[in-house]
């Protein structure tokens, strides 16, 4: 992931209590066994940066000038097409690597997608000639990045294979039995059009295919909440004809 001010440089200060490379180690903890001295000199000078849950910090063709090793909050990366349906494409969370960020630093390209604080963002951010410099400096710097990679490049074959081959109610029961393992069973608080964001097709989509996981017996819906009423049925239109 990454950030910047209009300036185009890390904006915040840095943190009194922890060294910015302190923060990015206790965060990524797989990092500190590849960080040789060049890496750790770069590293060291880290800015740090924090946004609030909603902001925008990128949007779709925007240069990328800044990496941005998060420490705090969830960030969404997402796909939106010009109707304005949207597509989750994945989340940033402290520990995890933005994969279009690097493509688009190591490639000299603008920002492919965009790119939403859903939580409070907080998190230290190096240049786009710090995070090259890293890359060609640092062998080990180097292999984590690829190594940790790999991980994204999984998920989003599987995203492009769910679109492409899976049926939306399918998805829709999946997503479903994912948010209400998260929750421990409790109802969800979240809209038909946030359903709808996430898999990449539109509200009214979401309702009907909702009204039969109801009729069905396997959620209740209330007005900005979904209640799991039968788990083993929520499981059967997520396996069916998978």
């Amino acid at each position: 992931m990454y950030s910047q001010a209009n300036d185009g440089t890390p904006s915040g200060t840095p943190d009194p209590v922890a060294s910015p490379l302190g923060q990015i180690l206790e965060n990524y903890p797989e990092l500190e066994a590849c960080v040789d001295a060049p890496c750790r000199a770069i590293l060291a000078h880290c800015a740090e940066t924090a946004f609030e849950p909603g902001t925008i910090l990128f949007q779709e063709s925007d240069p990328c000038r800044n990496f941005m090793w998060l420490t705090e909050g969830t960030v969404r990366i997402y796909k939106h097409s010009e109707e304005g349906r949207e597509l989750t494409l994945y989340r940033v969370n402290p520990g995890e690597l933005c994969l279009l960020s690097i493509n688009s630093l190591l490639s000299d390209r603008p920002y492919p997608a965009a790119a939403r604080a859903e939580t409070p963002v907080r998190g230290l951010a190096i240049s786009g000639l710090d995070f090259q410099r890293c890359i060609d400096e640092s062998a080990g710097f180097r292999r984590y990045v690829l190594g940790t990679l790999s991980e994204r490049i999984n998920h989003m074959m599987t995203l492009v294979t769910d679109v492409a081959f899976r049926r939306l109610d399918l998805r829709l029961a999946c997503l479903l039995g994912h948010l209400f393992e998260r929750s421990s069973g409790e109802p969800l608080r979240c809209t038909h059009a946030q359903l709808a964001r996430e898999l990449g097709t539109t509200r009214e989509v979401i309702s009907r295919i909702l009204k039969e996981f109801e009729h069905q017996g396997c959620v209740r819906l209330e007005r900005g909440r979904i209640h799991l009423e039968s788990e083993q049925g929520l499981e059967w239109f997520g396996q069916k004809n998978a």
